[in-house]
Parts: structure tokens; sequence; C-alpha cells
């Protein structure tokens, strides 16, 4: 198993990208914490882990709080005696509020407050228990938006994928030296319910054929998709990948398009 004895932090972990990746950790060997809002959700899936004799944990967590990720560090070490991984995939959007004009202040600091506060708490907090085994892997969920930007997405979303993308290099290189590798993936169109999209209808026709105007693979992505490419960053196969990113897009970030 690729990950057999690792400790997994998975925030945002009650849903969608998230709650692929924390099923195929544990079916990969590792020790799972789930981190998440929604308390029945985030204890339902680590009873199905533990079902499936996975090994995981439910902490409930708002990572924008700083208070609530100390407990997340605090129980994860408590409960595992060390965390080796850490996946970033908490994020909110306001589709609502695309344009500077249309967005709030309000909503400009609940989505940084989420996406990238909360992002700055786990990895401040984690790094020093990473530092104490001499290892660890961070890899944040980033987006093709943090390069490229779309009509339909917040402003405030745009900017705080970018600075995720900027803050893990920085990081990358101030802990290379304790065998901290931090990356970054860039998922493109992916059935979540961010995107309103259920797993269940990727192969709708209507839906294959708007996708199709979007990228060069005619089909939206899954978040099994997201949570292969977090177990390569997770696992010692990627020991020598460190402040970069994998975009796993369906090749929209290359494609040309009228809209």
């Amino acid at each position: 198993m690729r990950l057999e004895n690792k400790v997994a932090i998975i925030t945002g972990a009650t849903s969608g990208m998230g709650k692929a990746t924390a099923i195929l950790f544990a079916k990969e060997g590792a020790k799972v914490v789930i981190c998440g809002r929604r308390f029945d959700l985030g204890e339902q899936i680590a009873k199905e882990i533990r079902n499936e004799n996975g090994d995981a944990v439910f902490v409930a967590a708002d990572i924008s709080k700083e208070q609530d990720v100390k407990n997340l560090i605090n129980e994860s070490v408590s409960k595992y005696s060390k965390i080796d991984v850490l996946f970033n995939n908490a994020g909110i959007n306001e589709k609502n509020m695309s344009t500077i004009t249309d967005e709030t202040k309000s909503s400009w600091d609940k989505i940084l407050d989420v996406n990238l506060n909360g992002m700055f708490l786990t990895v401040k907090y984690v790094i020093p228990e990473m530092v104490k085994t001499g290892k660890g892997s961070i890899i944040n969920n980033s987006s093709v938006l943090s390069s490229q930007a779309n009509r339909i997405p917040s402003t405030s979303y745009h900017a705080s994928k970018g600075a995720i993308t900027s803050l893990t290099k920085k990081i990358a290189i101030d802990y290379a030296q304790s065998n901290i590798r931090v990356n970054a993936i860039h998922p493109g169109s992916i059935a979540t319910e961010m995107t309103g999209i259920d797993w269940d209808s990727l192969d709708k026709s209507e839906v294959m054929e708007d996708f199709k105007k979007k990228q060069p693979l005619p089909h939206m992505g899954h978040p099994i998709d997201i949570a292969y490419a977090a177990l390569y960053l997770a696992s010692d196969e990627s020991s020598f990948v460190t402040g970069t990113t994998i975009t796993v897009d369906g090749g929209q970030s290359s494609f040309y398009r009228v809209e």
C-alpha cells in the first residue's frame, strides 16, 4: 500500500475532492483525520472507512479559526502521535459575485478567510509536527484559475487561488532542508458541490456537450481524479518533488477557445 503507516489530515473532507481523497488514502493504508464543519457527514465518512477496515477519525473544525486549527493538530497528534501528510483541500466560492464591483467586502473577507487564511493556519501549525519527525508532505488544492481568468467565479476566489500557488512555492523553499515537501494541485472543472454537478451526472449528454466547448477532453473531472494526484504527492513516490504544481484539468489550461 502506498501510504502504509502514514498519518494524513484532509481538510474539507466531508464532500467532493476531500471525501474522495480520504477514502482513497485509507484504502492505501493511511490513518486519516477527516476535517470539516459538518459533524454528521464527517462522522459518517469516518465510520464508512472503518467499516472497510480503514483507520479514520473525524475532527470538526473551521479552518478559518485559529483555535479550531490548533485543536485539529493537537487531536491528530494525540490520536496518532505524528502527522505525515496535510491535504489543504477546504475552499469556498461565491458565483453570484463574479466581478469586483459585484463583490461585497464581506464576501471577499469570507472567501479569503477560508481559502487563504485557513491554509496559512493549517500549514503554520502542522509544520512544527513535521519538523519533529524529519519529513512531511503538504498538498495545497489550488485551481487552474490561479493563472487564468473565468467570468463566473468570484474575484476573491481567483485572488485566493493565485495566492495559494505563490504561498506553496514560498513554503517549499523555506522547509526543504527539513525534508518537508510542499506542492499544489490545480484542478479544472470537477463534479463537486461547488460546481453544482452531481458525480452521477457526468455521463449526461448535456454535461458532456457543455464541457466539449471548454476543454479538449470531452467530459468533466471526477473527485477521484484529484484524489489520485494527491496520492502521488502524499506518497514516497514523489520524494524529489517540491515547490511545483500538478494540473488536473482535462487540458483546459492549454486550450484556446472563443466563447
